[in-house]
C-alpha cells in the first residue's frame, strides 16, 4: 500500500510538472517570464505538522517576497496585483500525504496569470505559465527543514529563469 501511494504521488508531480509542457506550445516557460517586473505571492495554508514543527507560513511568505525584492522584482499585495495586466503572481503550496511510517508532500510552486483564449479573446482564466514542483518523503521529525531547502531551490530555479529572460 505504501508503495502504491508513492508511486501515485510520483505520477501526480510529474504530470504537476509537465502537464502545462504536455499541452502548451511555447517554446520555453521561461518566455513567459519575460518583461514580467511585478507580481504578488500567495502561499497556500501549510499542514498542521509542519506548523507544529514551527514552519511559520507568514514567515514563509515574507522570505520568498524578499528573496525576490532582491531580485529586482517588484512584490505587490493581492489587491494590487488585481490591478496589473495578468495579474501575475507566485503560487505555492505544500500538501502532505497519508502514508504510514514516512512522511510525504508534494510542493509546488507555479507562477500563474491572467491569459486570454486565442479562440476567444473575451474568455479569460488564470493558468500556470511556469512551474517546478517535487515530492519530499521523509522518515522522521526534521521534514520541516527539507520542506524550506525544497522551497529554497524551487524559488532559486524561478530567479535564474527569470534572470535569463530578463538580463537581471
Amino acid at each position: 500500500m505504501e508503495r502504491r501511494v508513492s508511486i501515485i504521488t510520483l505520477l501526480c508531480v510529474f504530470f504537476l510538472a509537465h502537464g502545462s509542457l504536455l499541452g502548451a506550445f511555447t517554446a520555453d516557460k521561461r518566455d513567459t517570464l519575460r518583461g514580467l517586473t511585478q507580481l504578488g505571492v500567495l502561499l497556500e495554508f501549510l499542514p498542521d505538522d509542519l506548523e507544529r514543527e514551527g514552519i511559520n507560513r507568514n514567515q514563509l511568505k515574507r522570505e520568498i517576497e524578499t528573496r525576490l525584492m532582491d531580485a529586482g522584482v517588484h512584490v505587490l499585495t493581492t489587491a494590487e496585483v488585481a490591478t496589473l495586466p495578468g495579474a501575475p503572481y507566485i503560487y505555492v503550496s505544500i500538501a502532505s500525504l497519508p502514508t504510514t511510517n514516512a512522511y510525504e508532500y508534494v510542493l509546488i510552486f507555479a507562477l500563474k496569470q491572467l491569459v486570454h483564449l486565442a479562440r476567444d479573446p473575451v474568455t479569460e482564466l488564470f493558468v500556470t505559465t511556469w512551474e517546478t514542483s517535487a515530492a519530499i518523503r521523509t522518515n522522521g521529525g526534521g521534514h520541516g527543514l527539507d520542506i524550506k531547502s525544497r522551497l529554497s531551490g524551487a524559488l532559486e530555479r524561478f530567479l535564474i529563469d527569470y534572470r535569463a529572460v530578463n538580463g537581471k
